[in-house]
């Protein structure tokens, strides 16, 4: 993330880098949409190596989206960019109205970046579809994927059991940024039909956020692959 500031108001749309099949990048575009932030989508195509060439190393050296260019500042990682989009722009705005529940919503982000979708995605449904998260042998993958599978449902019990066992929202009464990040890494499970009957609390709450404003506009890319693999199911 760069250091660099800007002054004044907002002038101009902002920049997102993004891959609008990704999780990271939804949340990021739905935050500056339900926040009525000005935003010129760059849609970078990872698989003919746009995010190795110069242009974008110079935005972000880890060669990775989601990045925010805001003016002369440029700022790399989903949540580095709705920290940075929070404190600058939308007085926390989603991220709920304590300090006690703003470090909750910031305790599940992290949850949800950096184990939530690191099992959801990369462990069990992305080895699927892409050779790219296979590993050495058809076995070690297979393995992968069974293990994967068994963590997803530790933290489906853990959303079910714990986060929304007395209330209707990851982190309390209303929702917040945390419970769309969650969501959106969960929608990575429609790919495979993965049925969240067994947990009707998670189940309930899912339907709930994916009603809020701006989420089909987001979501869009994802429902439209969700509609191909439907209509010709991935062996």
């Amino acid at each position: 993330m760069s250091n660099k500031e800007t002054s004044g108001a907002k002038q101009g749309p902002f920049k997102l880098y993004i891959v609008r099949i990704s999780p990271c990048c939804r949340v990021v575009w739905m935050y500056l949409l339900q926040n009525n932030l000005p935003v010129e989508l760059v849609d970078v195509d990872v698989f003919e190596g746009e995010h190795k060439q110069p242009s974008f190393t110079s935005l972000n050296p880890h060669q990775e989206v989601p990045v925010l260019v805001d003016g002369k500042t440029s700022v790399f990682e989903g949540i580095a960019i709705l920290t940075y989009l929070a404190q600058k722009y939308t007085n926390y705005a989603g991220w709920g109205k304590t300090p006690i529940e703003k470090n909750s919503v910031l305790s599940v982000l992290d949850w949800a970046c950096f184990d939530l979708h690191r099992v959801l995605g990369y462990k069990y449904i992305y080895p699927h579809f892409l050779e790219k998260y296979h590993l050495k042998t058809h076995d070690d993958t297979e393995t992968m994927v069974e293990k994967g599978a068994e963590d997803v449902t530790k933290h489906l019990e853990l959303m079910e059991n714990f986060y929304l066992k007395k209330n209707p929202y990851l982190c309390g009464t209303e929702l917040t940024i945390a419970d769309t990040y969650v969501a959106t890494i969960l929608s990575q499970s429609e790919w495979l039909e993965f049925d969240l009957g067994l947990w009707p609390k998670v189940a309930a709450w899912f339907r709930k956020v994916k009603e809020q404003e701006h989420w089909k506009t987001v979501h869009e890319k994802h429902d439209e692959f969700l509609y191909k693999l439907r209509k010709c199911p991935h062996d």
